[in-house]
């Protein structure tokens, strides 16, 4: 899958591969997780299985890169190889910018994987996937951390409660997106009430929480629709919708289109 492919699909996307991208030229806009980002040159974005991506209007930028996409259970493997609190930073700050030196260490381990994957069988080569990207994990770590060269004021700015709070909001948005579609539900599992965690979504994101939710599960099931045989009922019935007439009313209110009309206008292109 190409880069384009993955920053360029129409409305949020769920991703659910763990994605590396680094940006050699030019720069893109994008939403993570609802927040805005804008990448450019030398710039290493990961994301995560799960997390939700929302493509910006990027027609005029140029942007080239190197991508390596990998399946979701290789995620924990990896993790395993790493200390987790390491990997924490990702969830704060999801690029990083490396000087020269530590640049060329990344390009290494993005051409290595690529020169290696149609030379082993696929077991050896994920084992090898499993350690590599592992090691630039703990390096990009090492890098911002503690490379003299790297703006620390980046990293170190204090991070506020309602930033910790938006987090915990969007984990339990993934972790949950199939049982409510209620902020309520939301603001209850955090133990705030619902117009408070309105009022942190829109200072950390400049969405509502309904927005958020409305938007996670609209870019859940537009993956369900593109990608599974499952129909409509079932959809209504795994998505905690009263009903399938439900469910397309929904879909409908919030794309332009029924889950139908979805499914074939993917189908065609």
């Amino acid at each position: 899958m190409k880069i384009d492919e993955v920053l360029s699909y129409y409305g949020p996307v769920r991703c659910n591969h763990l994605a590396l991208f680094l940006c050699t030229h030019g720069e893109i806009s994008f939403e993570l997780n609802y927040v805005n980002y804008n990448m450019k040159k030398d710039g290493l974005l990961v994301i995560k299985p799960l997390d939700i991506v929302t493509p910006k209007n990027n027609s005029n930028s140029e942007f080239e890169g190197m991508i390596l996409l990998l399946p979701a259970e290789t995620f924990t493997p990896i993790l395993k190889e790493i200390n987790i609190a390491n990997f924490a930073y990702v969830n704060r700050y999801p690029i990083v910018y490396h000087n020269e030196e530590y640049l060329a260490i990344v390009k290494s381990i993005f051409s290595l994987l690529c020169n290696v994957q149609n030379l082993l069988d696929y077991e050896s080569f994920e084992r090898i996937v499993e350690k590599q990207v592992a090691s630039l994990f703990f390096i990009q770590y090492y890098y911002y951390s503690t490379c003299p060269d790297y703006p620390k004021s980046e990293f170190k700015e204090p991070y506020s409660r309602k930033k910790e709070l938006f987090r915990k909001f969007i984990n339990s948005l993934i972790d949950s997106h199939t049982m409510s579609r209620e902020v309520l539900f939301y603001a209850n599992e955090l133990g705030v009430s619902s117009g408070y965690l309105n009022e942190r979504c829109n200072e950390v994101s400049e969405y509502s929480a309904k927005e958020i939710i409305d938007s996670a599960v609209v870019a859940r099931l537009k993956y369900e629709l593109s990608y599974t045989s499952k129909n409509i009922q079932e959809l209504a019935d795994e998505y905690n919708f009263p009903s399938q007439s439900y469910l397309c009313r929904y879909y409908k209110r919030m794309t332009g289109m029924t889950p139908s009309d979805f499914r074939k206008k993917r189908a065609a292109t």
